[in-house]
């Protein structure tokens, strides 16, 4: 009997555990079956028809386009100085002076000079022989009149007998008038003529150059000490200084030099094969690494129309707009260049593409299901690419993102 108890619990047992075995089996075939076909949600976009320009970055440096070397017209002692290197200045503004004493005095000596001369200028106006000058000058005058009624009084009588109307009596006269307006007339400047030359030092005109040589000599004293005032041409800063108060400016070497910040120009280098695709006045993006990689506009102001000898490359100078003091002759920037450019292609975002193994594939949505497709790729930016493929059309359903969670043929809901 105990046998037999023991058989029966032996094989109730085992009925259990084959009870409780086709139960975990079921659940797990089903749990099989529900995730073999989950139904995935995923974003779409839609492939079509757009443009897309390349660029391509050279690599260049910020310098000063416009710089000013300065130093005074003639050499002298340094009598204030104004500035120090790295000194802000504007257009206009006083750099340094030089003595002016010894000009100073000299114009003091001029300046009387002036009343002196004026004063005997305004005696020889005065004078009695001026007077007869005067009076001779109104005699010529006369003549000068009386002598061209006589010459065409002339003429016409030479006329008149030619044709007829009158006698050689008449014509003999008014030659004899003529001859002798002529005489009077001579006489006339003679006289003026003897007057002038009896005048000698004291004359009118002698004396008005005396008052002429002395204004000019004023307005060159003036003219120097006004330049002995140097003055900042530009605004800009003051890159190098080579000058010190007391001593005398040098002659070798400018005394200092003002850089135009506003005039930061980046400059590089290009193959003869990218002048077709850049023109003057044309707006390029500048990088500048140093700081931090910041965003700026340039226009195009030069090509060069020589090829440097040594890198067969042409030099290219871009105007930096929006600059401000964070920029710094000497910076390396970097400058985009359109390169090639293609119409009416289809692309997608980069993301869009996945690479594996060296090949590039698109997830696409067909019927509701997963379609991985090999594609080829073009031209390509910091965003899109072009897609080549007989399978890609304008329109498709493209999954742009988390493409490593799909298989090819995975049942998926467009959700967006």
């Amino acid at each position: 009997m105990k046998f037999k108890k023991t058989i029966c619990k032996v094989i109730l047992c085992i009925l259990v555990v084959l009870a409780i075995s086709s139960i975990v089996r079921n659940t797990i075939k089903n749990k099989k079956v529900v995730n073999e076909n989950p139904i995935k949600n995923v974003s779409v976009i839609q492939t079509k028809l757009t443009s897309l320009n390349t660029s391509v970055d050279y690599s260049g440096k910020l310098v000063i386009d416009k710089q000013i070397s300065i130093s005074p017209k003639s050499p002298g002692k340094i009598d204030s100085l104004n500035v120090k290197e790295g000194s802000s200045v504007k257009n206009g503004e006083v750099l340094f002076t030089l003595n002016s004493d010894s000009l100073k005095a000299q114009l003091e000596q001029q300046e009387a000079s002036i009343a002196s001369a004026n004063a005997n200028l305004e005696r020889t106006k005065s004078s009695e022989i001026s007077q007869q000058i005067l009076q001779a000058q109104q005699t010529i005058k006369s003549s000068q009149i009386n002598y061209d009624d006589s010459k065409s009084n002339y003429d016409k009588m030479q006329k008149l007998y030619s044709a007829g109307a009158v006698a050689k009596q008449d014509l003999d006269a008014s030659k004899t008038k003529l001859d002798t307006a002529s005489a009077a007339l001579d006489s006339a400047k003679q006289n003026l003529n003897l007057i002038q030359q009896k005048i000698g030092p004291e004359s009118v005109k002698v004396a008005q150059a005396q008052v002429s040589q002395t204004e000019a000599g004023i307005k060159s004293i003036q003219t120097q000490i006004e330049d002995n005032t140097i003055r900042s041409p530009i605004s800009g800063i003051v890159s190098s200084l080579n000058i010190h108060q007391g001593e005398i400016s040098p002659t070798g070497q400018p005394s200092l030099v003002v850089m135009d910040l506003s005039s930061l120009v980046a400059e590089i280098t290009v193959p003869d094969k990218m002048l077709s695709k850049i023109k003057i006045n044309q707006s390029l993006s500048a990088t500048i690494p140093a700081l931090s990689n910041k965003k700026l506009t340039g226009k195009v102001t030069n090509i060069s129309s020589d090829i440097d000898s040594k890198t067969m490359e042409y030099t290219v100078k871009i105007k930096i707009s929006g600059s401000d003091n964070s920029l710094k002759p000497g910076m390396f920037c970097k400058i985009s260049l359109p390169d090639e450019s293609k119409n009416n292609i289809i692309t997608v975002p980069n993301q869009a593409i996945k690479i594996e193994n060296g090949v590039s594939y698109l997830y696409t949505v067909k019927n509701k299901k997963v379609q991985k497709i090999s594609v080829n790729t073009g031209l390509s930016n910091d965003e899109i690419t072009e897609i080549i493929s007989p399978q890609i059309h304008p329109g498709d359903n493209i999954i742009p993102e988390g493409q490593t969670f799909l298989n090819d043929g995975d049942k998926v809901k467009i959700i967006n």
